[in-house]
């Protein structure tokens, strides 16, 4: 058997999702993969085997490229408003970048189908905010906020993250914010979230 290479691999999953952001899940073919990569769909089918391999694939290289990295560094070294601001700040930067709106619009587009949105949902924002509810409730065990159900704390959190600019930013209404946008929000939210639960 053939040694497969990773170079190999992570070209077909370029091309993968790029013929998925531009044509959607449904209207790009396994065909139109390997035509594009310079093979045959049994080059493909010795990496992935099926479409839904490789889109899983592409959301999971995805996820851990950007949304990850938003809730990798929450720990108590800078205190609870300075550490959940930098975790806000990645968290937006993350979530409105392009390609990972491409990726969520997909992964919804395609939940009707499939277990994709599914997958999608449960290794990517669920962990993430599972890692943030931890750390919410190491908090409350400190005394730095006070005592109040974890999971709800975590949701509005997060709800107050998005909600100046992801939907807008997700619909087309308004451009990709900058920092300076990014940070100011973030202030807010997280002067807000201190409010409630100290």
């Amino acid at each position: 058997m053939r040694v497969k290479s990773e170079a190999r691999r992570q070209a077909i999953l370029d091309i993968a999702k790029e013929a998925f952001i531009k044509q959607g899940f449904e209207q790009t073919s396994m065909s139109a993969i390997a035509k594009k990569l310079g093979g045959s769909k049994a080059t493909l089918y010795n990496y992935f085997n099926s479409k839904e391999a490789i889109f899983l694939a592409v959301m999971r290289a995805s996820i851990s490229d950007q949304l990850v990295k938003a809730f990798h560094g929450l720990s108590e070294k800078e205190g609870l408003e300075v550490t959940l601001s930098e975790m806000g700040v990645i968290y937006l930067k993350s979530i409105l970048n392009p390609e990972v709106t491409a990726i969520r619009k997909l992964a919804l587009s395609e939940s009707e189908r499939s277990d994709i949105g599914c997958f999608f949902y449960e290794n990517g924002p669920k962990k993430g905010w599972r890692t943030v509810e931890r750390f919410i409730a190491s908090q409350v065990e400190s005394g730095n906020l006070i005592p109040c159900n974890t999971e709800i704390a975590t949701a509005q959190l997060k709800a107050l993250l998005d909600a100046e600019l992801v939907e807008p930013y997700e619909f087309g209404v308004i451009d990709k914010p900058d920092d300076e946008k990014i940070e100011q929000v973030v202030n807010r939210a997280i002067n807000s979230f201190i409010r409630l639960y100290t």
